[in-house]
Formats: structure tokens, sequence, C-alpha cells
């Protein structure tokens, strides 16, 4: 190395250059610089060592450390009239304030700057003063300055910051809905970087791309963009940024408690680093989450508190943004009035006159749906018209919310045709986007995003249209994401490895008992393990897939011809379709080649009546208090039940055989304690539609499979009794009971059975579990049969048991084994007695073997079974065609 390369000055710049590669490496080399330049007495090298410093202190997101030093550069390079040297110190530190929350102060320095540099470095001051603008809200002058400096970048030939230039330009291009011209310059900021081998500054644009992605609506991709950027992003720190941009969209698809923690994460970064201007941001958004949780008053405070933060930064229009959030959520709050839509108003054509177009038109809907509530059809029209523009290029809870306050409107004004046509297009816009989500727990989720305009749709039909009609219509309001192709998770070699690990944590855990701290880290381990899993999940991409307009829930409901071919299969078997609209159940029927609707009453007491016999009933399995006492709690609740959900339609099933689809509160009913259910064949589905599909649906016909893990004790015992009525069956017993091993033995079996310890997971149904041999079978583990078994007994505890989310979707083993392709599923409500469910599934096989169905074998086995045990016996309930 030659004198000039090795010199301070060398080493200082070297530096500087370093940072969009690596800052940690960068701050080493200027460490050493200004070492060197002190010895050296080189004021020159002190200034760009110190600038250095400081500008891998920035990429680190600490804003005071970056502050101090460029403060420093800036200092000796005017102690010793270095005016380009002064003026890049200024270029840089005007960023820092802004960071720092004076964007005022910010401009000041950049425009100093301006003044003390020529050619190339003008254009990079341009570029930085394009990127405060940006932040500040004054887009078209940030639009005007990227254009400039990149005229001059493509020029020079300065591909660094050309590239820097293309991101930041890109970022302002997705904000505005410029999809195109976003992805256009990403990617090529993406080819530059990695001409340069940046890695750092390639993973911003990946970073990048999937915010465009999340604009673009295509949430697969930018989750994966995201993680794909996470690695090397996180060697520089807490990115509070890119932590806001995952909260966004976690949001979006209603992943609200974690995008809280995200949102928190980021707002945690900030004040550690001090980057005042985007603690804001992220206290905005935390009141965003806040206002989507239901938690108005606190969404209120939060957004007020960052409304004043950025009127005192000069923010106006944050401050704007975060004024809409406060008036979204007074009128949650209730405090809503005249003046508030006046103010909703005034907002939302600010946003969307600074092109800010999404944020916009969310407050233009926000206004039109209190001017609903204050019966102003006038402001509702303008409101619905100057939101028009989203039903083109807005997201879709957008699309789907103006097509719901269009219903709305058209309702008010007396058009329930119009309310309705409106109110089907809502409800296809959000199908499109929820089979474009390849996870089941995103499509899950995403329901509580059009639960309202669902409920809407079923109060229009239950008091405007035919008993037809409102059958169909209920086919596509509850349990929508269960129609779409079954998500492959356990495809995926990292989820596979991921559940690998998983089932091992679980047999560490199971061990010869640890100490208290090594179970807390194995614990620790395992919901870290499960995160990965969930988020890795995620990422697959959806289908373009239309559900089944046949059965009346696609884009063409056909309701006489669902209700015809549901009639014609039904036979002499009768169907009740159970359903809440604004707080009362409804009844559908369908028996006799007709659909009768059937008011029933409140649907809260029938909640409380069901929360107090399951109560009951797990007092009675588990001997817990007195036997007598819960025995007649139980008795007065299930004919309680009864009397509000059956008898009352007693005329119209007759003796027949059943098919309940029940409101997604009352899926955990044992229906067979219920009198009219006693000794009656029930299949139960989460939808009439989901019965009429596990209906025609071929049988499989391999070979039946038994499997007994090790435990509970009676496991072995009872799966070796019941393989004598399946010949030529495949048995699993013990230690052969591992999860590899049952999947292979169920996938395309005729029937299967397994006898083990259920969990049903309430934090996170999708890892609900079978206990075998080597860990759990969860819901992820399923996704691997390639051809679902035809019947599958699950003989444990609390194996029927289902999550309920907004919109009526259910997650569980039997919602999950339904949309797997399993016919029937027969499986516990509750928690049950070992020998007396040894003694049903023994006498339920025997049945079955002999003929007819699951629902008429298990029926009859409940009948026969010991009285004294009814509570245990009758929790198992068949799901599915039965």
């Amino acid at each position: 190395m030659t004198e000039a390369a090795g010199s301070p000055i060398a080493l200082a710049t070297r530096a500087v250059d370093a940072v969009a590669g690596d800052p940690r490496r960068a701050r080493t080399l200027a460490s050493a610089a200004l070492a060197a330049a002190r010895r050296a007495r080189d004021a020159d090298a002190t200034s760009v060592a110190h600038r250095a410093l400081g500008l891998a202190a920035l990429a680190s997101y600490d804003a005071h450390t970056a502050a101090k030093h460029l403060r420093t550069a800036l200092n000796v390079a005017r102690r010793h009239d270095r005016l380009t040297l002064a003026a890049e110190a200024r270029m840089s530190l005007a960023l820092v304030l802004e960071d720092l929350g004076r964007p005022a102060a910010a401009v000041k320095e950049i425009d100093a700057a301006l003044h003390g540099l020529r050619g190339l470095r003008r254009a990079r001051a341009v570029m930085q003063r394009a990127l405060i603008l940006r932040r500040m809200g004054h887009d078209d002058e940030a639009m005007q300055g990227y254009r400039a400096a990149l005229t001059v970048f493509r020029r020079s030939g300065d591909r660094l910051w050309q590239a820097r230039a293309l991101n930041n330009r890109g970022i302002l291009h997705g904000y505005h809905g410029n999809h195109r011209l976003a992805q256009a310059d990403l990617d090529r900021a993406a080819e530059l970087y990695a001409e340069m081998d940046l890695p750092v500054a390639a993973a911003q644009v990946q970073h990048n791309l999937g915010f465009v992605a999340a604009q673009a609506g295509d949430v697969p991709e930018a989750l994966a963009r995201y993680a794909r950027a996470r690695p090397e992003l996180s060697r520089t720190g807490s990115d509070p940024i890119g932590l806001l941009d995952r909260a966004e969209l976690l949001q979006s698809v209603r992943l609200l408690p974690e995008a809280h923690r995200a949102a928190q994460d980021a707002l945690d970064a900030c004040r550690r680093g001090r980057l005042w201007a985007v603690r804001g941001e992220a206290a905005l958004l935390l009141a965003r989450i806040a206002l989507a949780r239901g938690k108005a008053e606190e969404a209120l405070a939060v957004a007020r508190t960052a409304r004043r933060a950025f009127a005192k930064q000069g923010r106006a229009l944050l401050a704007i943004r975060a004024r809409a959030v406060e008036l979204s959520a007074s009128v949650a709050a209730g405090r809503a009035n005249r003046g508030t839509l006046r103010r909703l108003q005034e907002t939302a054509a600010a946003l969307t006159r600074a092109g800010w177009l999404i944020p916009g038109w969310e407050a233009w809907l926000d206004a039109a749906q209190l001017a609903v509530a204050l019966r102003d059809p006038a402001a509702v029209q303008h409101g619905l018209i100057r939101a028009a523009g989203a039903a083109r290029r807005g997201p879709a809870a957008l699309r789907a919310r103006l097509w719901h306050l269009r219903a709305l409107a058209g309702l008010a004004g007396g058009d329930v045709s119009g309310a309705i046509r409106a109110a089907d297009a809502g409800l296809r816009e959000f199908e499109a986007h929820r089979a474009s989500l390849g996870a089941t727990e995103l499509r899950v989720r995403s329901g509580a995003t059009v639960a309202e305009l669902a409920e809407f749709r079923l109060r229009l039909a239950a008091g405007h249209e035919g008993p037809e009609r409102l059958l169909a219509a209920a086919q596509r309001c509850r349990a929508a994401a269960l129609w779409l192709p079954p998500a492959r998770p356990s495809g995926d070699p990292v989820i596979a490895r991921g559940l690998t690990l998983l089932r091992r944590l679980h047999a560490d855990l199971s061990a010869t008992p640890t100490s208290a701290a090594q179970t807390g880290r194995l614990m620790q381990r395992q919901h870290e393990l499960e995160a990965r899993i969930r988020e890795r999940s995620w990422r697959a991409q959806g289908t373009a897939h239309d559900p089944a307009p046949e059965h009346g829930h696609g884009h063409d409901p056909a309701p006489a011809r669902f209700a015809a071919g549901l009639a014609a299969d039904l036979g002499d078997t009768a169907l009740v379709d159970l359903l809440a609209v604004d707080g009362c159940l409804h009844a559908l029927v369908v028996a006799g080649g007709r659909v009768a609707h059937r008011p029933l009453g409140p649907l809260q007491p029938v909640v409380d009546e069901l929360t107090g016999l399951r109560f009951a009933q797990r007092r009675l399995v588990t001997r817990r208090g007195h036997a007598a006492s819960a025995a007649a709690a139980a008795a007065y609740a299930a004919d309680a039940l009864d009397r509000a959900l059956l008898a009352p339609l007693a005329d119209l099933i007759g003796d027949r055989g059943l098919v309940l689809a029940p409101t997604a509160q009352l899926q955990a009913l044992p229906w067979p304690l219920l009198p009219t259910c006693r000794g009656r064949p029930v299949r139960v589905a989460p939808s009439a539609a989901m019965w009429w599909r596990a209906h025609r649906a071929a049988e499989p016909s391999g070979v039946a499979a038994f499997i007994g893990a090790p435990q509970p004790p009676h496991a072995l015992a009872e799966v070796e009794q019941i393989a004598q009525y399946s010949p030529g069956s495949r048995l699993l017993r013990g230690p052969d009971a591992r999860v590899a091993a049952v999947l292979a033995a169920l996938d395309g079996a005729r029937i299967g059975h397994i006898a083990c310890h259920g969990d049903f997971r309430s934090d996170n149904a999708l890892f609900s579990a079978l206990r075998l041999a080597d860990g759990p079978l969860t819901i992820y583990d399923l996704s691997a049969l390639r051809a679902a078994p035809g019947t599958l007994v699950l003989s444990g505890c609390d194996t029927g048991v289902s999550a309920v989310h907004p919109g009526e979707e259910l997650l569980g083993l039997t919602s999950a084994l339904l949309q797997l392709g399993t016919r029937t599923v027969v499986a516990s409500t509750g928690p049950v007695d070992d020998e007396a469910t040894r003694a049903l599934m023994t006498d339920f096989h025997k049945r079955l073997a002999a003929g007819g169905g699951a629902a008429a074998a298990l029926a009859a086995a409940q009948l026969a079974a010991d009285p004294a045990h009814r509570c245990s016996t009758a929790a198992f309930v068949c799901f599915g065609a039965g």
C-alpha cells in the first residue's frame, strides 16, 4: 500500500464509502482513521472520520450519537475553512436532524450545504433534501429533487448515489400507489447495489420491494421480501421503519397482537436511538392498531399525542393523518357529532389533495359512515364519490368497505336490491383477496375485515329475501376460508424441519423433570420455534380460486340450484342451518324438498346455557365437585338448549336424521346430549355447503389404519379391540405410533382411528395436536396428507373443539380435516373418560362394520352406552358427511 492510500484522509474516505455496504466495518475504519488523523494533526481527515462515524451511527439507528459526530465534523471543517467538507457534514447532519424530529432545522442545514457544493456533490445534497422534504410531506418537491439529482448521477456515472435516489424515489412512488414505477425504480436500485457488492443496501431495497408488494395487496410476497431482507438488516440494529412496515402489513391481515408487538418494538427502537420523528409514526400506527382492536379510547389518546408531536415538529401532513385517526377513534368511542363529520371531511380532502390517497379514502369512508349514522344522505354520497378511486386502486379491505357503505346508503334510500348487489360485490372483492393468501391462519383472520359486511348481508337476506336466498347467503358469510384449497405448509422444508424440532422439544419437556430454569428455557425455545413456523407459513402464495359457485358460495350464488341439489342429497335427512343475525338466532330447515325459515330468539341466552352445560360436563367427567349437582346442571342445560334450538322445529324435522350447521358460537355444543338428538343420527358441519361437499366427496378405498399412542393407558387395548372389525387393517401401537408413520398410514385410508391425548390450543389453534409417541401431530403436520382418510375417529379429549374467529371462521383439527377432504370426523367437544371411551369406540366400530354410516353407528353406540357416563360418551360428535 502506498503512503497516500494508507493516509488518514484515505482511510477516512474509505470509511465513508463503506457505510453503504457494512456500517459496522465503516465504524471500525473510521475509528482507526480518527486515531491516525489525531496523531498526524490532520484536520481534513479528522472531519471526514467524524462524518463517517456519524453516518455509521445513523445507519445503526442511533441518531443521538450520529448528531454528536456530525456536529464535530462540521465544527472541525469550519474551524479550518474547509468549505466543501463543512457542506458535506451539513448534508449528513440534516438527515439526522430530521430523524431527531427537527425538520425545519434539517432544511436549514441542507440549504446551507447546497450553497457550499457544486456539481456532483451538489446533486447529492439535492437528493438528500428531497428525502427530507418527502418525510415532511412535500411529495411534489421531493419528486422534482429526485429527478434532478438522478440526471446528474447518470451523467456522472455515480452508481452508488443513483441507486440511493432510485431507492428513495421508488418508495415515494409506492406511497402514491404507482406500483409499476416503484417496482421499476427499486429493481434497478437492486441491480446497482448487487453490481457494487453492497449487501446491506441491497437488503434495504429488498425490504422496500416488500413495502411496494404490501401497498399492492400482495401479502405473501411482502412477507417473503421482508423476511429475506431481515438477516442482513438485523446486523445494523433494530430498524424502526422496517418494523413499522411489517406492523402495518400484519395489521392489514388482522394479525393484531403481532402488529402491536412489531409497532411497540419500533417505538422502543426509536426511544433508544432518539429517532423522535419516527417515534411519532410508531405511535400513530399503535393508535390505528388499537382502533382495529376495538380500543377506541386508547386509540383516541395515542393519536392525539402523535398529532401534537407532529404539529410541534412542523410535519403538517402527518399531523392531518393523525387527526383523521383521532376523529375515527372519536366516532368509535361514541363521541361524534356533525362537527366531527365536518372535520373528517376536511382531513380527508387535505390527505387526498396531498396525494396520500389510501389514508384520504379511509377518511372519506369514515366520514360517509358517520353520515349514515347522522342520517345525512348528501354527506354520504359526497364521501362515497370522493372515495370512489379506492374501487380501482385501493387495497381489498378498502374496496370491500366502499361497497359496504354503498350498500348501507342504498338501504337507507330504500333501494334494497341495490344494497344487496353492493354487499355481494364487496364480498366478491374480498373473496378474491382471501384466495391470494396461501396460509390458513391469514385466510381465517382476514375474515374480520369483512365480518360486518357479511353480517349486514345476512341481515338483508333475513329481512328482505326468501329462505332459499337466505340459505345461499349464509354459505357465503360463514366459514368461507374452508372453501379454499387447503394450505400445505408441511411441504415447505423449512417448516417440516421446524415441526421435527418442535417434537424434539416436546420430548425434552416431557422427559424427567428438570429445574424450573431449564423448563423455562425449553418453553421459550418452543414459543420461538412456533413463531418461526407461523411466520414462514404466512409467506405461502394463494390461488385465483373461485369458490364453488354451484354450491351457492361463489360469484354466482344460484340459490335455487343450491337448495334443490342440497334437498336431493339429503333424502330423508333434515338439515338445520342455525344463523346468528343481529344477536338473534334463525333456523333454516331443509326437509322434504322445501326450505323453511323460522326465527328462534336471542342468541346470548343459548350461549350462556352452552357455557353452563360444558362446565357441568367437565365437572362430571373429571370428577370435580358434587356429582349429583353437576349431573342435574348438565341435564337442565341440555333440556334448555333443546327447547331453544330444536323443539321449535319439531314439526319440520320430525323423526328424521339431522345435519346441523350451527353458528360458530355453538360449534362446541355436545349435540348428542340434547333430548331431540339422543339416539338420532346427527352430523355437524361448519356450513350446509361444507356438509354437501363432504357428502359428495369420493370415499377412499385404502387400508384401514388404527393408531394407539403410548398414552392414555387404554389406547393400546382400544385399537386392538376395534381392529378386529376391519380385517387386514394397519395397526400402529405404542412406540410405533410416530408422526411420520401415522401420516403414511392415514394417507388414503378408508377409515382411520387415533386413540391418544388431544391438546386444543386456544392461543394458536394451528398447533392443536394429537399426542403421539414422538410428540405432537399438529394441523401443520396434517397438511402432508396427499389423500385424506375417508372417516377419521379422534378418540381423545377436546379433539373436536375449534377456535372461533370473526366472520364465523373456524380453526381446529376437525375443520382442517374437512378442508383437506376427509368426509367424516368423529371427535370430542370436551373431556372424556378413558374407559367409557374405550367401550363406546368398540361398540361404534362394531356397528360401523355391520353397515350404515358413521352418524347412525355413533348414535346407536351412545344410546347403548352406560347412562352413568353419558356426559363423556355424548361429547363425541360426528362432523362432516356422516
